[in-house]
């Protein structure tokens, strides 16, 4: 079995950056929302998505205590891993989190704590054949498509069962949950049906047979509705904007 995610850490003394304080208040609010659904924050990963953000602009929400780091694209992902590794963040989990094309697992499996959008088999048997030739065993989650838009990528609700039991199988793949992105709106109650239908299925699963240890996270929840998966049970939330602020033109 793989070690559990790097959990949340306490603040360090205050730098008064902008990113520090809107780190501080997201942490405030994943406490609110543990409080409501009776959980403890220690056990909500904030992983801080930084798809077209600068370096700088990484480096310093790591310098304000950030430790996960989820990147789409495999490209950007080595670039600041290269950056933050040669600047000394060697403690930096780091996380898959895109559309991973089978051609481009070989980059990611040495290092990704996670990868967060496995959707076929084919990718399975990939990601875990790579992982074989490095020693190594990869823990993903398996991406659902809750909402059934055709724009969005992932697994049909109805399919993740079969998927799900053939990943366990896998030698070098370790399944640990579930991921989906619901559709985009301003209302953050809007995304709660779809969170409840994926935290229904994890269990549905368990039900069925399969390990808990292979849902033990629901990667869910994003800068406009990140509180409300978290009472829904989220264990992994994706904070992109309301980490860095609106990107710049």
């Amino acid at each position: 079995m793989g070690a559990d995610i790097r959990r949340v850490e306490q603040l360090p003394r205050p730098d008064m950056s902008e990113i520090y304080q809107r780190l501080a208040e997201i942490r405030e609010q994943v406490a609110a929302a543990c409080e409501h659904a009776a959980k403890q924050p220690a056990d909500i990963t904030i992983l801080a998505a930084t798809k077209g953000r600068s370096v700088a602009e990484v480096t310093e929400a790591v310098a304000a205590g950030i430790t996960d780091i989820g990147e789409n694209y495999v490209q950007e992902l080595l670039a600041k891993k290269q950056h933050l590794d040669g600047a000394g963040h060697t403690e930096v989990t780091w996380h898959a989190i895109g559309h991973l094309q089978r051609n481009k697992v070989k980059y990611v499996v040495p290092f990704c704590r996670l990868i967060h959008s496995l959707d076929s088999l084919r990718l399975a048997q990939e990601i875990s054949r790579r992982a074989g030739q490095v020693g190594c065993t990869q823990p993903v989650l398996i991406e659902v498509n809750v909402s059934g838009e055709d724009t969005k990528f992932g697994t049909n609700v109805d399919q993740v069962a079969e998927l799900a039991t053939q990943v366990v199988d896998l030698d070098n793949v370790e399944l640990q949950g579930l991921m989906t992105m619901p559709p985009y709106s301003d209302n953050p109650e809007d995304s709660r049906p779809q969170f409840q239908k994926l935290r229904a299925l994890a269990e549905q699963l368990v039900d069925q047979g399969l390990p808990a240890e292979a849902m033990r996270h629901l990667s869910m929840g994003m800068s406009g509705d990140y509180g409300v998966a978290v009472e829904e049970g989220a264990t992994i939330v994706r904070v992109g904007t309301a980490l860095f602020g609106p990107r710049s033109a």
